[in-house]
């Protein structure tokens, strides 16, 4: 490959390495490929104050005609001080205008995270924003209060944190997607998992290529390499948070008009073997996903509780609204859609169980004259009344869910792959892995070797898995497929979704290792050494995801428990995550949401209108941009390669199969009326007194001995009275503060 670079300039499909140079006019950013062989310019004018215009020179450059280019711009621009270096790059991750000026947002420092199938996959280590027009040609404007503070918002946007890319492997895109659509020539930046989409479009759409940008998926990565009987493997858990409808804990909740759910997370968990990529390997994947209960709901939160009254804003007799979101589901993973629901079904105070009841009411009334193979599969398991006793065994009941879900929904296996004498055509040119822990042992990750699988569907037909497993034996050489997906909620989408998601992936580890004939039998150990790992990785999944959504580290009981730590440790560490979570959602958030607005462009900035932070609501935002209309036609039909519900499945569904229900606990009380007091107890500070803190008092007269049997996100903070006044005085003093600062 890298004999052919050298002669074809073409062949150099990225851009790697990017050197930014300036002169009085304009900005020369240089690209190189990996080896810097060959080097691309892209020119940025920098007379303009409120324009942008970019131009790509077509011509690639060898290192010596870039060297006389760059001395030749030097000497035709003495006369304004010459060419001057500005920094080094590693991708443009956008760039973007408040008021006045563009800005150019680039990745300045980058650090290798993980590899597969040999492509090298980064996060960002330091980025820079570059004012764009030369001071001279800049007005007042470009140094207002509002400019500098746009830009201070944007800048709270911390890209070195859970953000990560890759120049040659489409991480926003599942690994099944991948190899089934290897045919892809550019990054699908359109992908509702791309976060800078927004930002990158004025490069994007002026050059007609995406060689310089990088595609920014925000979530989390983690890769580890396991031995299993002597034979190593590497096991990736990547979680992608969708663009759409993005925001906070409180600020955003259930579903807009257009479908789009709050705090809707891909995961996907990769298991392959070191040769994966060479032709000799095999790998594996699963993918399950989480999100809020697609209903008109919301909270408001309360600096006088840390548990704000839930309230429906409207009722949708028809649940358009859920119907669309459904239906975008069946677009991306196929039919069936698994629903696992674990929010509670009895409480002294009705708040998540009204959702609950309409939740089974929605799902009800979209399943009628729907044929049987596409009707939504409900399971409602009381999560939190369940783990209250002692004897609960949590992971065992959920793993008996994931079982039947992967028994309905199959995973992608790559199959034994085939021995070929020439190699296919490679889907791009890929990297290598430098860090030892990370090294994979092969030149190129020929990922498109194994789109010809997919064509081997219509002879071989569809893998029962279940049959397999009943076998205890290996799927064989045949590939085989996922179709449908398990989603899984609670009232955040946080601490009992993660544990529940864990379960599922312990599940499918045990049939990806046994697909893959690592062990004899298709189930782990929940005590074992693979199993400890795994748990490690999800609970660093679920602390990273709960920090982006809620503000803090998730709340991860049974995990501690399962993992034998000191229960004094343990709830001291819960309390403090309570605290923090409740000081982001009551202080912090509304910045927080500011600033997502404006990175992913749902607000933009003019000159004479209401600025963000001016704003009563941002909700219209989110239903009247085109931010949610940039997935409108980027998935193919359910049919058509490419298409996350890929065609097939690994298992052949009966269209009568059900998944059995965990019985509900209780049936739920009546509907009532969902309403909030915190605007009238805002309005009324003198009755304080009236307002339900959850003290020790209270603790005596329930009888509660203490948290542990608590749901972990239900945020009911059983917190001593003196720990409340402490918050309470926290609070006052920061308002205090805030006030004096805005004087």
């Amino acid at each position: 490959m890298a004999a052919a670079e050298a002669d074809d300039p073409s062949l150099a499909a990225t851009l790697e390495k990017f050197r930014l140079y300036e002169t009085r006019a304009r900005f020369y950013v240089i690209g190189s490929s990996r080896e810097k062989r060959w080097f691309r310019v892209l020119k940025i004018d920098r007379s303009e104050p409120s324009e942008l215009n970019v131009s790509e020179d077509p011509v690639w450059y060898s290192l010596q005609e870039v060297k006389s280019l760059l001395q030749r711009i030097d000497e035709g621009n003495r006369s304004t001080g010459g060419l001057t270096f500005v920094t080094k790059a590693y991708g443009i991750a956008g760039c973007i205008k408040f008021l006045e000026s563009y800005y150019l947002i680039l990745v300045t420092k980058r650090r290798q995270i993980g590899c597969i199938c040999g492509h090298a996959i980064y996060c960002i280590d330091d980025s820079q924003m570059i004012t764009i027009p030369h001071s001279s040609v800049q007005t007042d404007v470009a140094t207002s209060k509002n400019e500098l503070r746009y830009k201070k918002l944007l800048a709270s946007v911390d890209l070195t944190k859970d953000f990560f890319y890759s120049y040659t492997y489409p991480i926003m895109q599942s690994l099944q997607q991948n190899v089934t659509s290897a045919g892809i020539k550019e990054m699908p930046y359109e992908n509702l998992f791309v976060w800078n989409t927004f930002l990158t479009e004025p490069i994007r759409s002026r050059c007609r290529n995406t060689l310089w940008t990088v595609a920014l998926v925000h979530g989390h990565f983690k890769q580890v390499r396991l031995s299993i009987f002597g034979r190593e493997i590497n096991v990736v858990l990547i979680s992608r948070r969708s663009r759409h409808f993005a925001g906070t804990r409180y600020l955003k909740r259930g579903v807009n008009d257009h479908g789009k759910v709050a705090n809707d997370v891909e995961t996907e968990q990769i298991v392959f073997e070191e040769e994966a990529g060479s032709l000799k390997g095999r790998m594996s994947a699963v993918v399950q996903m989480r999100g809020s209960i697609p209903l008109f709901w919301s909270q408001e939160a309360s600096r006088l509780s840390p548990k704000p009254d839930i309230f429906v804003q409207r009722y949708d007799p028809t649940y358009e609204a859920t119907k669309l979101h459904f239906d975008d589901l069946a677009q991306r993973y196929g039919h069936p859609i698994i629903i696992l629901n674990l929010i509670k079904t009895v409480e002294k105070r009705p708040r998540e169980m009204m959702l609950r009841r309409e939740y089974f009411n929605a799902v009800g009334y979209l399943n009628q004259n729907v044929p049987e193979e596409k009707k939504l599969r409900f399971i409602h398991w009381d999560f939190h009344k369940f783990a209250k006793s002692k004897s609960a065994n949590v992971l065992g009941v959920l793993g008996k869910v994931a079982g039947e879900a992967l028994d309905l929904t199959g995973f992608y296996y790559s199959g034994k792959p085939k021995v070929q004498k020439k190699r296919s055509t490679q889907l791009s040119r890929t990297s290598t892995a430098r860090d030892g822990s990370l090294d994979i042992r092969v030149g190129s990750g020929d990922l498109s070797r194994l789109s010809s699988n997919a064509d081997a569907l219509s002879s071989t037909g569809f893998q029962d898995i279940r049959k397999e497993a009943n076998k205890q034996e290996p799927l064989g050489d045949a590939p085989c497929y996922q179709t449908g997906v398990l989603r899984t909620n609670c009232i955040d989408c946080l601490d009992r979704t993660n544990v529940a998601q864990y379960a599922y992936g312990l599940a499918a580890l045990g049939r990806q290792l046994h697909a893959m004939g690592l062990t004899h039998v298709p189930n782990i150990h929940p005590d074992s050494s693979i199993a400890s790992a795994l748990m490690e990785m999800y609970q660093s999944m679920g602390d990273a995801l709960a920090h982006q959504y809620g503000g803090s580290a998730a709340h991860n009981t049974v995990f501690t428990e399962r993992q034998g730590k000191w229960k004094a440790t343990t709830q001291s560490r819960e309390f403090l995550k309570s605290i923090k979570r409740y000081y982001s959602n009551a202080y912090t958030d509304g910045e927080k949401q500011d600033a997502i607005n404006l990175f992913l462009g749902y607000f933009q900035p003019q000159e004479g209108k209401p600025a963000l932070w001016e704003l009563d609501t941002d909700y219209y935002l989110h239903v009247t941009t085109a931010g949610d209309d940039l997935m409108s036609n980027s998935y193919p039909s359910s049919c058509a390669p490419g298409n996350n519900a890929f065609m097939g499945s690994g298992a052949a569904l009966n269209p009568g199969t059900t998944l059995t229900p965990v019985p509900a606990c209780k049936e739920d009380y009546s509907r009532m009326k969902l309403t909030s007091l915190d605007k009238l107890m805002g309005m009324t500070c003198s009755s304080i007194k009236n307002v339900r803190l959850h003290c020790d008092a209270d603790l005596k007269l329930s009888g509660g001995v203490g948290t542990s049997g608590m749901a972990p996100d239900a945020a009911y903070a059983f917190f001593p009275l003196h720990i409340w006044l402490l918050i309470e005085f926290i609070s006052l003093m920061w308002s205090l503060q805030h006030a004096c600062m805005i004087q």
